[in-house]
Parts: structure tokens; sequence; C-alpha cells
């Protein structure tokens, strides 16, 4: 068991060192999560498949979204233009509930809906993005 305890520690460590930029300022951000999560401003989601790039890769799963893989040197907001990017589930915000994303992330309406709370949509849900 011991054995087997170790392996899997060793394999985990493994698989995450790969991610790990060369910014030390970012390395507890990103190892705060679990191998197969990507962390966006401190938050963790679960990393999809390849997105983005020039080729506008969409996600094949109608519920995520494409963002900017923190996981890499490529950063569109500062002139990488074939940025490569990771789908994730968003999380839920806003709504009836009024519920909040976590500090850093901010509530915008959920474009993948036909909500629209400009058009009489008093109850629209939000998605939260960085």
């Amino acid at each position: 068991m011991l054995f087997k305890t170790t392996l899997l520690s060793l394999l985990a460590t493994a698989s995450s060192a790969t991610a790990i930029p060369r910014d030390s300022s970012s390395y507890t951000e990103i190892n705060k999560c679990l191998p197969g999560q990507v962390s966006i401003k401190g938050t963790c989601f679960k990393a999809g498949g390849f997105c983005g790039g020039f080729a506008a890769i969409p996600c094949a799963d109608a519920k995520q979204i494409c963002v900017d893989d923190p996981r890499d040197d490529c950063d569109p907001k500062k002139g990488g233009a074939d940025c490569g990017g990771v789908c994730i589930e968003p999380l839920v915000c806003g709504g009836f509930l009024g519920t909040l994303c976590p500090k850093g992330l901010t509530c915008v309406d959920d474009p993948r809906d036909d909500c629209d709370p400009e058009n009489g949509g008093a109850d629209c849900g939000g998605i939260c993005v960085a």
C-alpha cells in the first residue's frame, strides 16, 4: 500500500511539473489545483481540450468556453497572435439568486443562452470570467 501511495504521489508530481510556467510568482497559484485542472485568477477549473488559436478551434462540449491557457507562455494580451486556449466549464453567477463570482472573476451575461438582461430577461444567469 505504501508503494502504491508513493507511486501515485510521484506520478501526480511528474504530470503537474510540465505545466509549471517559468514565472515563479505563478507557481503557487497553478499548483494549488489538482492534476487535470487549470487555475484562472486563483480559481480551479477542470481543464478540457485544446481550443482557439488562428484556426479558432471551438470547444467540443457546448457547455464549455475557450479561455487563454495560463499554463503556457503565450498571452494574447501581450502580443501573442496564435495563443492556444483550454476549454473549461465556467462557474455560474447572477440570475435570480444573485450568485457572486470568486475574487478576481467578473459576472457577465452568458453568451451561450438566449436570455438577454438588456431585453427583458429578468433572471438571466451569467458566467464568471477573468
